[in-house]
């Protein structure tokens, strides 16, 4: 817990910033703790006795996103080669932390949810994965309707776009948007499109986004505009057991959405300006997520959802699909110790959380002395 105390500070501030209500504050630190998690992890398993895929990284609750294309578990900054159990134990953990209850761990019924989705769906893989009930039949508001209706109504990503806005004609917005367009060997869109607006704005955990509005050259044109996101990877440094299988982070990403979001994501590019590593995409118009906290029911129903992604996903991430038994027999034999470090990770957590809290009551209460 130690650990949490000594890297807190970046939670603190991101707290400052924008203040949330308790649960909210909790799951964001769980959220913004999972490099620190996941260095923890050789300590409480034998990682190499654990079979090896391409993971997704980061499998919490509030990266499961509905568009008009499907749902699924989105969100690639932390994918890359690595022990399969880790995403298991990342879901799991995240699940407890959005149930309706404050105490305790997981039901194991809802956990039993999740074991027969995703044995199910690694050994047959061509079986759909199965869509959330909870988001099964929201449909798009007016304003969702188009990317122009999305940017008249000034939403999200709008008006984050315009908080930081940046010149259109500037060298880094042009060197960024000609280096993404040329990866994707999409150069003549701009013959139809033009810059309309562009802006920087910083990302949940600090990551530079740059926000490009583009619309059609011709005004009587029936296409719609289009909104692009390119942001600057995370580029954390491959080690003995997380490592990355490609040169580029924005090639690691796309790679993980074509494994565990295939056709979610639009527009899909990299590039590389001044050293940095950028990845990009186009943002959907209409684009919907989990707000509440679940009761067991729901939390049944998204194991067995992100459990038929998971495992679909762990088995076209192998690099030899001969590795298949492997992970069939860990997972039979060692899913309840990852399931026990799950939720120690969860505890651990939720103990940190409270001595940070007590510890910034006990400045504050300084500071009145």
């Amino acid at each position: 817990m130690e650990d949490y105390l000594r890297r807190s500070l970046a939670f603190e501030k991101r707290l400052q910033i924008s203040p949330l209500p308790r649960k909210e504050a909790r799951y964001l630190l769980f959220r913004m703790a999972c490099p620190l998690m996941q260095t923890k992890l050789p300590r409480l398993l034998d990682l190499s006795k654990i079979p090896v895929t391409f993971i997704h990284g980061n499998p919490h609750l509030d990266n499961y996103v509905k568009t008009a294309r499907g749902s699924a578990m989105m969100d690639f900054d932390r994918s890359r080669m690595g022990p399969y159990a880790w995403d298991i134990i990342r879901f799991l953990a995240s699940l407890s932390l959005k149930r309706v209850e404050d105490d305790g761990f997981l039901d194991r019924k809802v956990v039993d949810h999740f074991i027969d989705s995703y044995i199910t769906h690694f050994l047959h893989p061509e079986i759909p994965s199965k869509q959330l009930k909870l988001l099964k039949n929201v449909k798009p508001e007016d304003w969702q309707s188009s990317t122009k209706e999305y940017l008249a109504s000034n939403k999200r990503w709008a008006k984050k776009m315009r908080e930081h806005p940046l010149a259109p004609k500037s060298e880094i917005v042009n060197q960024i948007l000609s280096g993404y367009l040329e990866s994707r060997s999409d150069t003549q869109l701009m013959k139809e499109f033009k810059i309309s607006e562009v802006g920087h704005t910083p990302g949940t955990f600090g990551k530079k986004h740059f926000i490009f509005s583009l619309v059609p050259r011709n005004p009587d044109s029936h296409l719609d505009a289009i909104i692009l996101d390119i942001k600057e990877v995370y580029a954390e440094k491959s080690n003995r057991w997380f490592y990355t299988p490609v040169p580029h982070h924005g090639l690691r990403m796309i790679e993980a959405a074509n494994i565990y979001a295939p056709g979610m994501e639009e527009k899909l590019g990299y590039c590389t300006v001044n050293n940095r590593q950028y990845w990009g995409r186009q943002i959907p118009s209409f684009a919907v997520k989990v707000k509440k906290y679940l009761d067991k029911d729901e939390q049944a129903d998204f194991a067995y959802s992100i459990g038929s992604e998971m495992g679909k996903g762990h088995r076209k991430g192998l690099k030899d699909q001969k590795d298949a038994a492997l992970i069939e027999k860990d997972f039979t034999q060692n899913f309840d110790r990852y399931y026990k470090v799950s939720k120690f990770l969860c505890y651990e957590a939720k103990l940190a959380f409270e001595a940070i809290l007590r510890k910034n009551r006990l400045y504050q209460d300084f500071r009145r002395w």
